[in-house]
């Protein structure tokens, strides 16, 4: 359900800077996103839901992550957070979402190629959130709402599969063309899920979830690998 108006207003009167909201860009079941000035600086604010929390989503060490990567030019600027009140607000981006068959051009996905190698060998000592820590989360919330044997299955399969937790790179955990943003350049959105993790997670996202060709995964491979240190 979207946010009324005055609910609205009344949750960014504590933001510490003047709020001028445009229009919804979007709404989900997570958050409600929203186009505004801030400072001056056309930007979005994305505003959580309840669900968030039932979700284990770690909103601060999104923030510092984005900090942390922002020079790297393939995510959003962030501007302002406040956790308690579900906040964020991050430079707008003039682009256009990616579709799965938009994602299968040659430039494209040989860009997300590039980008993916160059995020999974970043060193980021400061950032110590584990995608283990999320599955456990997932299991606990879990474990009475599906087939226990199924979950166990999952969870076995994971534990198998990342072991080694030296093979832990930065992940996006989320890499579906709706978070894909093509202006200038391609940047990523919706960190949320981001964690230490094994990188064929995030090949897998992209291989598998936008039905590209042969010769498409191929040009994404090389390109990757042409910036992953043969991490494949």
């Amino acid at each position: 359900m979207l946010t009324s108006m005055a609910e609205l207003t009344n949750i960014i009167k504590g933001v510490p800077a003047e709020v001028v909201v445009k229009e919804t860009l979007q709404d989900d079941p997570i958050s409600t996103v929203y186009l505004i000035d801030y400072q001056g600086i056309p930007s979005v604010l994305r505003l959580d839901k309840p669900i968030t929390g039932y979700l284990g989503l770690d909103r601060s060490a999104e923030f510092h992550l984005l900090n942390c990567i922002q020079s790297y030019g393939f995510s959003p600027e962030p501007l302002y957070s406040d956790p308690r009140e579900g906040i964020l607000i991050y430079r707008f981006f003039e682009g256009e979402a990616l579709t799965p068959t938009d994602l299968g051009t040659e430039g494209k996905i040989v860009e997300l190629g590039k980008i993916l190698g160059s995020m999974h060998r970043l060193n980021l000592p400061d950032f110590k959130t584990r995608f283990v820590n999320q599955i456990r989360h997932y299991e606990k919330e879990l474990k009475n709402d599906v087939d226990g044997n199924l979950l166990k299955r999952g969870i076995d399969l994971f534990e198998s599969l990342s072991a080694n937790e030296d093979d832990w790179v930065l992940c996006h955990n989320d890499l579906f063309a709706a978070n894909l943003v093509q202006g200038k350049k391609l940047l990523i959105l919706d960190w949320e899920y981001a964690s230490l993790n094994h990188p064929y997670f995030d090949l897998a996202t992209v291989l598998e979830n936008h039905a590209l060709t042969e010769p498409q995964s191929e040009l994404f491979l090389d390109a990757y690998r042409g910036n992953a240190n043969q991490l494949i």
